[in-house]
């Protein structure tokens, strides 16, 4: 279910379509594309309708009560999620995963604040395989557009089971090479074995996957 174009409107637009897919939400596996901002208490009903058996989504914009809902989707494998500026002056720290969860395997992560991404990592440290993150290197800018401890916070996050590590540099987010190669070494060091990428150094072509 790609729901990109109804997931977009506010509270009084698209009202059928809306309660159509409500509807339609229980038994879906796949759910892309769901933008919160518009609409937070429909797309947070929407979520919660396809949780018991969603196995990939798509979240954009998501607030405290989406993420919330996120990691209390017992099949959930796949997830890609945006951060929406409501999340930046109180950053949430999610819970442990509740019991009898799947646990994800892949994650992508833009722009999430560096608390709430830890402790997304850290309630699905024992599943996680792959993870693919918007950051920067050392630099002067705040979060995640600099970052020079990178492997501070995945060490601290209990990644038992990463495999490849994605570094993305968006724009703005910083990147030297000297800085770039010095904070995948020091990733190797607390991740021994772990594969790290990023898209502007490495001569191998990286895909976005869809969710």
């Amino acid at each position: 279910m790609d729901v990109d174009d109804v997931s977009g409107t506010g509270p009084t637009e698209r009202q059928q379509d809306k309660a159509a897919l409500l509807a339609e939400a229980p038994g879906v596996t796949r759910l892309a594309r769901v933008w919160c901002d518009e609409d937070p208490a429909w797309s947070l009903q929407l979520l919660q309708r396809a949780a018991p058996t969603l196995e990939r989504l798509g979240v954009g914009c998501a607030l405290e009560a989406h993420l919330r809902a996120v990691l209390a989707m017992p099949r959930l494998r796949r997830l890609e999620v945006i951060c929406d500026d409501g999340l930046v002056a109180q950053p949430p720290e999610l819970p442990a995963l509740p019991p009898g969860h799947a646990g994800l395997q892949w994650l992508r992560v833009l722009y999430l604040p560096r608390a709430t991404l830890q402790s997304l990592l850290r309630a699905h440290g024992g599943t996680l395989e792959e993870l693919e993150l918007v950051v920067g290197t050392a630099g002067s800018d705040g979060w995640p557009h600099s970052c020079g401890d990178l492997h501070s916070l995945l060490q601290q996050s209990g990644l038992r089971a990463l495999k490849t590590l994605v570094l993305w540099r968006e724009s703005g987010c910083s990147h030297e090479p000297a800085a770039c190669w010095e904070q995948q070494v020091d990733v190797f060091r607390v991740l021994p074995g772990v594969k790290v990428l990023c898209d502007d150094c490495h001569t191998i072509e990286v895909y976005r996957e869809e969710v």
